[in-house]
């Protein structure tokens, strides 16, 4: 007797498709900040179908797929994570020519998830610096960056709520519209103030112009060095492109890999854009709104953006960087 009536079986297979299809689409929309968690989750759901003997590779083959989609920043540990992926997926249809333990489940589960072990701890990695940072209170945090940093009058913005977060004076040199290049245009009068850290908020307005990743990048890692040949740390943040494809291919994460600076994940952003009223929960709940017309922060939402910014300073120097 079959598991499904006959007239049931294609019902039940555009099901599965379907309710399959709708989670990839909601693993697209997952912020860059949890993206290991959401790999996390195929991973569990290929361990579940392996350990059962069913199609265990077609979990592997979403997951691998979603992060060629996001177009996740190429690192070694990404790379060699995507390989492993690859190898179990095609040891799958291959397992009459492996060694008996290399084709159990049971294995490659394992396998998978002490890459994925691996993976998350990277990830981690990339938003924390991992040099030493040392603090003196006396010298000011500047922030460099577009309308975000800027405010939309009446709000000043996110540094204007970073003073009472931070035991080291904030100045605001956001100005409204600039990109990459125009920023850094402003680094002479950024480092006349001696800053400790240099905020830099750029990137969202080279996209917007049709400016080139490649010169964005160039940009970015200009203000960084010439921060820290005049002695600054540098908090880089995240821009977000869009909710499922960044046309900019992780450019802020790769930067923070490469250049070994302090990363505010971009869900700073997309959570200002989700609570405001042109987007749901937002639309739904009034009272929890970040924005007022969708991209610039409210003040509610300039305390949500300065205390994650205040977080990554926090990270960097401890303590004695608390109010």
């Amino acid at each position: 007797m079959s598991e499904f009536p006959k007239n049931q079986k294609p019902q039940f297979r555009r099901t599965r498709l379907i309710t399959t299809l709708v989670a990839v689409l909601v693993s697209m929309l997952t912020f860059p900040s949890a993206l290991p968690w959401m790999v996390g989750f195929w991973l569990c759901v290929h361990a579940y179908l392996a350990v059962n003997g069913r199609g265990a590779w077609v979990p592997l083959v979403i997951c691998l797929t979603i992060l060629v989609l996001k177009l996740v920043p190429r690192t070694p540990v990404v790379l060699m994570f995507g390989l492993v992926l690859a190898i179990v997926i095609y040891s799958r249809f291959k397992q009459d020519r492996l060694p008996k333990i290399l084709a159990r489940p049971t294995f490659s589960s394992a396998v998978v998830l002490i890459a994925w072990a691996c993976l998350l701890l990277h990830w981690r990695m990339i938003e924390n610096c991992s040099h030493t940072n040392v603090l003196d209170i006396s010298r000011p945090v500047v922030c460099v960056g577009d309308s975000l940093t800027d405010g939309l009058l009446p709000d000043h913005g996110y540094p204007e709520p970073l003073k009472a977060m931070i035991t080291m004076p904030v100045i605001n040199l956001g100005f409204s519209g600039i990109s990459t290049s125009q920023g850094l245009g402003q680094m002479e009068r950024v480092l006349s103030h001696d800053p400790q850290v240099v905020v830099i908020e750029l990137g969202g307005h080279d996209f917007l112009k049709g400016h080139g990743r490649a010169t964005a990048k160039a940009n970015l890692i200009k203000m960084i060095d010439q921060s820290r040949e005049a002695g600054a740390d540098v908090v880089l943040m995240e821009i977000p492109r869009g909710f499922m494809f960044d046309p900019y291919a992780s450019l802020e994460r790769e930067i923070a890999y490469e250049k070994d600076v302090q990363l505010v994940s971009d869900t700073w952003l997309r959570q200002i854009v989700l609570l405001s009223p042109i987007a749901p929960p937002g639309k739904w709940f009034p009272s929890l709104q970040l924005s007022d017309d969708g991209i610039h922060s409210n003040p509610k939402g300039s305390q949500a953006i300065a205390r994650r910014v205040a977080d990554a300073i926090h990270s960097m120097y401890g303590p004695r960087s608390k109010t």
